[in-house]
């Protein structure tokens, strides 16, 4: 069994929660990890990338010289790639640089990676900030602060939209809230200190628990 330390909006340890890495996966499958990161940074990349060719650049209709006699190079046009603003040889285009893994393989890549911050002692839990009235981003980098983690990279997990939540933390730097329902691998990776609110963590024990269940009386 491994504690987490549950923490208060003001930063103060108000309790633990035993988990069992196993509920999470048998062991750290750290190759599937290195497919996951690579696919959720490949998919971050815009792709939006554009150079011309030669025949999409302006001018160059006219062959600048003749052919013959003038002791210089024969050229056809201004606009070949070997002359200044002329179309590039080796052309880029867009294109979309995301890769997809199988659904099954991303669902274990999470709770694999879930349980790597686990056993590196990166993942706590806050109860509170989840219930704000309005937003406040002086709550929220408090609590960062009392918790030691200002200027560290750390992902806070929501259950559900939490608005005041997103609204308090998008200000502050490399802190970043993700509903529990769309985290993924990568961005559990890409993050030192993984982030629970009370609520969502009392949801992905819930769920763990049922999973082993269905499985132990499949």
């Amino acid at each position: 069994m491994t504690e987490i330390t549950i923490y208060n909006a003001e930063g103060a340890a108000t309790g633990t929660l035993e988990l069992d890495p196993l509920l999470l996966d048998k062991a750290v499958r750290r190759g599937l990890l290195k497919e996951a990161l690579i696919a959720h940074l490949a998919s971050l990349r815009q792709g939006t990338h554009k150079t011309k060719k030669r025949g999409e650049v302006a001018g160059g209709g006219k062959k600048p010289w003749k052919q013959k006699g003038t002791g210089r190079a024969r050229q056809g046009s201004t606009r070949s790639p070997q002359w200044v603003g002329g179309g590039h040889a080796k052309n880029v285009t867009p294109r979309d640089y995301s890769v997809q893994l199988p659904a099954q393989q991303r669902r274990i890549a999470l709770l694999s990676s879930v349980r790597y911050r686990l056993e590196k002692g990166g993942v706590l839990a806050v109860e509170g900030l989840d219930s704000m009235a309005a937003p406040s981003t002086k709550k929220v980098a408090g609590f960062i602060a009392k918790i030691g983690l200002t200027g560290k990279s750390a992902i806070m997990v929501s259950e559900g939209n939490q608005t005041n939540l997103h609204l308090s933390a998008r200000n502050l730097d490399r802190l970043v809230v993700s509903e529990r329902r769309n985290l993924n691998a990568g961005s559990v990776l890409r993050h030192s200190r993984l982030i629970f609110t009370k609520a969502s963590l009392d949801a992905l024990v819930t769920e763990l628990k049922a999973a082993k269940q269905n499985k132990a009386s499949a």
